[in-house]
């Protein structure tokens, strides 16, 4: 092997493992925990930056989940996407339906007897749900769902190649400090977000067997981990 050929596998080695575990710094780990839950649905990794390695074929599939799952092609695209969750995405809509069946104005008496007269098992869950995350975070109620995928798609843009590591990094940390500003602590975070989940995906909340019930667990798990970036100070600095 050629000491030009060596140079070049030495540099793919290094840039493959410039976020791995030992390498990725806390501020960066407190990032990666604010979409912890879904980099484990999809098996990636909690600890390095954007879950998994960054390679060719790696790009080529978040490119696509890009392109399938937000319709995002472009660098623009990809800004103007994260820009509109920061700014809020689903809370607004949300907070409109919340205010049209009147749930922003009742007390809980007066939820529960409205309630008593709806039959239909999931339309119970789906306000209950609706009031519940109100009454906890009012303005902000599903606001985590939002900008957990912010930073999720932050991460996603290093792997695609939009951004470089740092540009991808500092767009994280600016959207880490909205959320830092609006929700005290990992538990605050997460409960927010489990309100968005179920308002967005309508699962069935006492179903043991739902993806609901699966990513509570997730983050139950998450939470006893030792080396989980949800043990992480929740008032971190997120500097580099």
């Amino acid at each position: 092997m050629t000491r030009f050929v060596l140079i070049l596998v030495f540099l793919s080695l290094f840039q493959t493992s410039c976020s791995s575990n030992e390498d990725t710094p806390e501020p960066v780990l407190w990032i990666n925990g604010t979409h912890a839950i879904l980099t484990k649905v999809n098996n990636g990794n909690v600890n390095r930056f954007g879950t998994v390695a960054r390679s060719g074929s790696n790009r080529t599939s978040v490119r696509n989940t890009l392109n399938n799952s937000w319709e995002v092609t472009t660098k623009e695209e990809l800004d103007k996407m994260i820009d509109s969750l920061v700014a809020g995405r689903h809370n607004p809509m949300f907070l409109e339906e919340a205010e049209k069946y009147d749930i922003i104005k009742m007390s809980r008496e007066e939820f529960e007897n409205e309630l008593s007269a709806v039959q239909d098992r999931d339309l119970i869950m789906y306000f209950r749900n609706m009031f519940e995350a109100y009454q906890a975070f009012g303005e902000r109620a599903i606001l985590a769902w939002d900008l957990s995928r912010a930073t999720q798609l932050c991460a996603f843009g290093y792997i695609a190649e939009f951004y470089t590591y740092e540009e991808a990094v500092d767009k994280a940390f600016a959207v880490g400090k909205v959320i830092q500003n609006n929700f005290n602590s990992w538990d605050d975070f997460y409960t927010s977000y489990f309100y968005g989940y179920a308002y967005w995906s309508e699962d069935d909340l006492e179903d043991p067997r739902s993806e609901y019930s699966r990513r509570v667990n997730i983050y139950n798990d998450l939470k006893k981990d030792p080396k989980s970036p949800l043990n992480l100070d929740w008032n971190l600095e997120l500097t580099r």
